[in-house]
């Protein structure tokens, strides 16, 4: 599987660079294993719409063909 991201997804992700780079960190290689496994047990699934929790982290992407768009990071409070 391919991953790409969303303009919109790489800004989101971007706002938390300076503050929690070892958090960035655990969400990249979460992204990455997207490609081995696009659907783990422990992500919401409601179509191609696709939630993954990553410590203080939800990740949200879509799923088309053999393709998955990073939508959206945002941290948890």
């Amino acid at each position: 599987m391919q991953i790409r991201w969303s303009d919109a997804g790489k800004a989101s992700a971007r706002r938390f660079m300076r503050d929690d780079q070892d958090g960035l960190r655990a969400v990249g290689l979460a992204i990455l294993a997207l490609a081995d496994d696009p659907y783990p047990a422990d992500a919401f699934h409601r179509g191609s719409y696709h939630r993954l929790r990553v410590g203080r982290y939800r990740v949200m992407y879509f799923t088309d063909d053999d393709v998955i768009t990073i939508e959206r990071v945002d941290r948890l409070p």
